[in-house]
Order: structure tokens, then C-alpha cells, then sequence
């Protein structure tokens, strides 16, 4: 699968994500924010719609209790596994690892949570074709939610493809989309 293939895929899923889980992401009382692990099943669900048949899509599996190095771990000190894989599991090598993504609801509020070379050395090691870091910059205005997702995109052969974050939207579709979420008729 191509790059900018894989890319439609993921922000089609991010879009689905957005608006059929809204809820998830709109500031409610008496509630937290949304954890990565939870956005990344339902980004994952989504996705899954969107892939063969053939790959598997897993939000933090654990290839059976991975051993990760102090140089590949991506919390302080704390082996994890990524967020959300898209593979077929049981076996290994970039022919069956497709692509890792790493997610932050807001990197700004946990500092060092996104770094694209914590998620190539991962990348590296399980030899997994794409790597995206997913930033989707969550804040709450008032009783409103904003979002503004951002990415940044690597491949096994060639390393960094977006060196900095990159929107995933423009401003105008961005609107539209949570416009929509939201209960608007922008589509």
C-alpha cells in the first residue's frame, strides 16, 4: 500500500472518528478528557473499515508481553505498547507490520508524549512500513470542543516524510467536519 493511500485511509478514519464519536471529544461536566488509549479503540474501529480484509487492527497490542529497550520505550521509563497497529498478527517483518500510530489528545498538555524518533526506533525495530504521530490538539472553549488534528508521517525505507506536524485538514474541511459532528448540515 502507498503512502498517500494509507493517508486517505487514516484521516477518512479520523473523520468517521470525529463524527460518530463526538460526544467522546465535546466537554460534558463532571467528566475527564478523552485517553489516547480510548480514542485510538475508536480511530481504530474506524479504520478498520477502511483496510483488506488481510491486515489485522489492533489499539495497544502486545505482541505477547514484548520486551522493549530503554532506547525504544515511549513513556518515561515505562515499556508500552504503540496505540494502534495495523498488522497481521503472529507474524513479523515489514511485509506484515503496515503501520504504528502514536496519539496524543493534546501533546501541548503532556510534554514529550509525541516523539517521532521514540516512534521510529519502534518503527525500526518490529519493521513496520508507516509510522504516523497523531496530535489531534483537543481544547474545550467554554461547552464547546476544538479540535485541530496534526500529523507527522514516517516510513521504514526513507525515515522522516512530514520532519515537522503537519494539519491533516484543511481549515475550510476541518470546519465542515465538526460542523457536522457537531449536528450541523455541512455536508
Amino acid at each position: 500500500m502507498l503512502l498517500a493511500d494509507l493517508q486517505a485511509r487514516v484521516r477518512i478514519a479520523l473523520t468517521n472518528t470525529l463524527v460518530d464519536q463526538w460526544t467522546l471529544f465535546a466537554p460534558s461536566s463532571g467528566t475527564s478528557r478523552p485517553s489516547p488509549r480510548t480514542i485510538s479503540f475508536h480511530l481504530g474501529w474506524a479504520l478498520r473499515g477502511t483496510i483488506e480484509g488481510t491486515w489485522d487492527v489492533d489499539a495497544e497490542y502486545d505482541r505477547s508481553g514484548m520486551v522493549l529497550e530503554s532506547s525504544v520505550r515511549l513513556d518515561e521509563g515505562t515499556a508500552r505498547a504503540p496505540h494502534l497497529i495495523v498488522h497481521r498478527r503472529g507474524r513479523l517483518g515489514p511485509e506484515h507490520n503496515l503501520l504504528l500510530v502514536e496519539l496524543s489528545a493534546d501533546a501541548a498538555d503532556s510534554p514529550g508524549a509525541l516523539d517521532l524518533g521514540t516512534a521510529q526506533a519502534i518503527q525500526r525495530r518490529f519493521g513496520y512500513r508507516y509510522g504516523v504521530l497523531l496530535d489531534l490538539r483537543l481544547a474545550e472553549h467554554g461547552t464547546t470542543a476544538r479540535v485541530a488534528p496534526h500529523w507527522q508521517w514516517t516510513t521504514l525505507d526513507d525515515g522522516p516524510v512530514t520532519p515537522h506536524a503537519e494539519p491533516v485538514y484543511a481549515d475550510d474541511v476541518l470546519a465542515a467536519i465538526t460542523d457536522r459532528a457537531r449536528g450541523g448540515d455541512a455536508w
